[in-house]
């Protein structure tokens, strides 16, 4: 019974992990740092590999947490991450896909809208100034490094679909 609780909690605490190793470097530099969108990469890839097991109220609580961290508009992450769960949980969805290239160039679509979007709002809403190399290193970054996380994403789910059914 623990065993089950637990590997059914792991996607949770794996995300959860990755929110605190994306903005724990932000709180130690002194000016801004080159970071990737790791919670993004890393929710995309859980909704994508295993759309079932999550549900819109935990993904507005993780959406809702990564906002208020990041300090722009509380609710962004959350409305792109359920619109993502809605496409993915649909019959006819256009993300889902077998074929890996459909699968990423959707996720770069969607990270690119994410980042736009963000970006606007914090430049309208917080007169912050709009850092266009950080903002495109992050992204390619992001796009890079998202290959390497679906895979593993895709391992753990597959090793740990045994306990969860």
């Amino acid at each position: 019974m623990f065993s089950t609780l637990f590997f059914r909690l792991i996607p949770y605490l794996f995300l959860t992990f990755f929110i605190f190793f994306e903005f724990s470097p932000a709180y130690f530099a002194e000016k801004e740092v080159i970071k990737p969108y790791f919670t993004f990469i890393v929710l995309y890839a859980l909704i994508n590999n295993d759309s079932e097991r999550f549900r819109p109220l935990m993904i507005l609580l993780f959406g809702l947490f990564y906002d208020f961290l990041d300090g722009a508009i509380v609710g962004i992450t959350s409305l792109f991450f359920l619109i993502t769960l809605h496409l993915l949980r649909r019959k006819h969805s256009t993300i889902v896909s077998v074929d890996f290239k459909i699968i990423w160039i959707n996720f770069i679509f969607i990270l690119f809208l994410y980042v736009s979007v963000s970006q606007i709002t914090k430049v309208v809403f917080h007169e912050v100034n709009f850092e266009f190399k950080r903002i495109l290193l992050s992204l390619i970054i992001s796009i890079i490094l998202f290959p390497i996380f679906n895979s593993l994403i895709e391992k753990f789910n597959t090793k740990f679909k045994i306990f969860n059914e």
